[in-house]
Formats: structure tokens, C-alpha cells, sequence
């Protein structure tokens, strides 16, 4: 898979992001997570529409920040620029929508990781769950994404009893959207990403930051909020428009 921490396939429209720490359970370190953010400024460059994110091996897709790296400090908090919390911002600001390819074991901030991705495909051997508790810790990333992505019950089950759901359980929790052979799990997500591709890069950017904000807004406000993101979208493609015809 090569000596990269993270692996990039830029294509048309699209980008497939791998991974690549298989033996470390493709746990991100201060260094695989800087590799990620240059993938990601490269993938804006691009205008790629879509991401699909991916972790090498048949084993893990993610199991987040690297451990060993230690806890956050008062030196080193952790919001910094090479936190995990940090990079889930970098995605969550994306204009691209992510896709979520699930090929093993969604651990802790790997579990994270699933929830920020706009949409997730899993293999039908992957695996999900927040283990923080049996630790003695609280699962400060995986705990607040998961209360605010599914349902109360489920992720009380996930948070208070740190044991890992199969990819059936996922999908009924509401954490992918569908489940596939292992076999067919890269295929199925490129295919959705190059679905996605075909629509306008705008018009994306803007649904993806208005889905998460309307969530969070009261009835009147989440529907003003629509209205007003999509005049906005029309005012700049007549802008658009506007300098194609000038430049003619």
C-alpha cells in the first residue's frame, strides 16, 4: 500500500481516501492526521464533489487518534490544529460530501469518524461501537457524535455499554445507511460518490452545511434558513453565468 499514512486517488469529480496504517488498526497519528489535512486542501483544490473514505486491510477501518501519542494537556488541548478534533472540523467545513466506507472495526473515534461522514456504506463484516467506558473514561468524541446521530436508546446502548454492534445492528441503529458484502463495499461507495459527483459543486456545499445547521434550528428558523441558502445559491450562478457570458 506504500509508505504513505494516508492514501489519495483523486478522480473525476470524486476522491477515494485510504487509511493506511493497517497494523496500528489505521489509527491516525499527529502525522497521518497532517497527511489527511493536505489530502483534504489538495481535494478542495481539485473541486472534487465528493470523498470517500476508506482504511486499508480487511481489519479496521478507523480506530481514531493514535493512543500512544497521549492525552490531551494544558500544552497541547485538544482542539489543536493536530487534533483529531480538529481534522473532524476540517471535514465537517468540507464543501465535499463524504462518504463513510466501512471495512472493519468503527472504534471510539473511528465510530466518530462514520458519524461525521455525510453518508456511510458498510461491509458486512464491519464492526461499531464506543469502548471508552470500559476504560473509565468518558468517550469524548464518539459520545456527543453518536447522542446527536441516532436515537436516544441506541446511543445510551452504545455509550453506556461500550460493547460493539455488527453491521446489521448499525444500519437498523440509523449509523450507515446500508450494508453490503465486504466484496462489493469499495464498488457500492465509488458508485454512490460518482452519483453524488454529477451535481453542482455549489449546490452540494450549500445542502451539506444546511442539513447540519437546519438540525440544530428551531421549525421557523430551519425553514428561513432553506430560503435563504437557496437564493443564494441562485445568486451565485447568475454571477456565474454572469462572467461565463463576459469571458466569451
Amino acid at each position: 500500500m506504500g509508505d504513505s499514512l494516508i492514501l489519495t486517488d483523486i478522480r473525476d469529480g470524486y476522491a477515494i481516501v485510504t487509511l493506511n496504517r493497517p497494523e496500528k488498526r489505521n489509527a491516525l497519528s499527529r502525522a497521518a492526521q497532517a497527511e489527511l489535512r493536505d489530502a483534504l486542501d489538495e481535494i478542495r483544490d481539485k473541486g472534487s464533489r465528493a470523498v470517500v473514505v476508506t482504511g486499508a486491510g480487511d481489519v479496521s477501518f478507523c480506530s481514531g487518534a493514535d493512543t500512544r501519542e497521549g492525552a490531551p494537556t494544558q500544552r497541547r488541548p485538544a482542539s489543536a490544529p493536530d487534533s483529531w478534533l480538529y481534522t473532524q472540523h476540517l471535514i465537517t467545513d468540507h464543501p465535499a460530501v463524504f462518504i463513510a466506507a466501512v471495512n472493519g472495526f468503527a472504534l471510539g473515534g473511528g465510530l466518530t469518524l462514520v458519524h461525521n461522514c455525510d453518508l456511510a456504506v458498510a461491509a458486512d463484516t464491519a464492526t461499531f461501537g464506543a469502548p471508552e467506558i470500559t476504560f473509565g473514561i468518558f468517550p469524548a468524541l464518539a459520545g456527543p457524535s453518536t447522542a446527536k446521530r441516532i436515537l436516544p436508546k441506541h446511543a445510551a446502548e452504545l455509550i453506556f455499554t461500550g460493547k460493539r454492534v455488527d453491521a446489521a445492528t448499525a444500519l437498523r441503529f440509523g449509523l450507515v445507511n446500508q450494508v453490503v458484502p465486504a466484496a462489493e463495499l469499495l464498488t457500492t461507495a465509488v458508485q454512490l460518490a460518482e452519483h453524488i459527483a454529477q451535481f453542482d459543486a455549489t449546490a452540494l456545499d450549500y445542502s451539506k452545511q444546511g442539513y447540519r445547521t437546519s438540525a440544530d434550528l428551531p421549525w421557523h428558523q430551519a425553514l428561513d434558513y432553506g430560503v435563504r441558502s437557496t437564493a443564494v445559491i441562485s445568486a451565485q450562478r447568475a454571477i456565474g453565468t454572469q462572467r461565463a457570458i463576459g469571458t466569451a
